[in-house]
């Protein structure tokens, strides 16, 4: 799906070129921007963790889980703004955002607005793309833009859930229930969509 991946960049770049200027003129490194969207996304889990006791808590970590979301995807565009691109960097970014990412989940589970089957499969579900495209990568096949329920999707759905879920009981888990379907949808798209590619090579 190039075509989605065509969009989702022009969103970002016109989103962020502004911000990225601002950054790359100051002292400010793709690792600070790393490490801040790490510690945004662990406030976030502990915020969803908090709101089974004060429901308009979930708007608030929903905010929180955006904002991480946006600065993991700026700091790669200050990397490449400033040539500061490296292997150790990438894997860095990689392996912070699956800890933001699981910690995010297990707050949403432990917060009781999910049930655990659905936010263990939603958790498991999402970790197993990201393996997918990392495993893929390796392999010297690029799977950005393949399939429905990416990261910056996964945020979105969960985000909007969370500012919903104050006013209509029950939108996170049923986000839970969709994002999990679609994931599995997504991972089996990158199954056939890897094989094919490598098979092409062999013959």
């Amino acid at each position: 799906m190039k075509w989605k991946r065509e969009i989702e960049n022009k969103i970002l770049i016109r989103l962020s070129n502004d911000l990225v200027d601002i950054f790359s003129s100051t002292g400010i490194k793709p690792i600070h921007l790393t490490f801040t969207s790490l510690l945004l996304a662990l406030a976030s889990s502990f915020i969803y963790y908090f709101s089974k006791d004060i429901i308009y808590l979930y708007f608030v970590a929903g905010i929180f889980f955006l904002l991480s979301g946006f600065l993991d995807a700026l700091d790669g565009a200050l990397a490449r703004r400033k040539n500061m691109e490296s292997r150790s960097g990438a894997f860095l970014d990689s392996t912070l955002d699956k800890i933001g990412e699981s910690a995010i989940f297990i707050g949403i589970i432990a917060s009781g607005v999910v049930t655990p089957l659905w936010g263990s499969l939603a958790l498991s579900s999402s970790i197993l793309i990201s393996y997918a495209r990392s495993r893929a990568e390796s392999l010297g096949v690029d799977l950005r833009g393949v399939g429905l329920m990416e990261r910056a999707e996964r945020i979105i759905l969960i985000s909007v859930a969370s500012f919903l879920e104050p006013f209509f009981k029950g939108v996170i888990n049923l986000a839970m229930i969709l994002l999990t379907i679609l994931s599995l949808v997504t991972l089996i798209h990158r199954i056939f969509y890897v094989n094919k590619a490598l098979s092409h090579r062999l013959s």
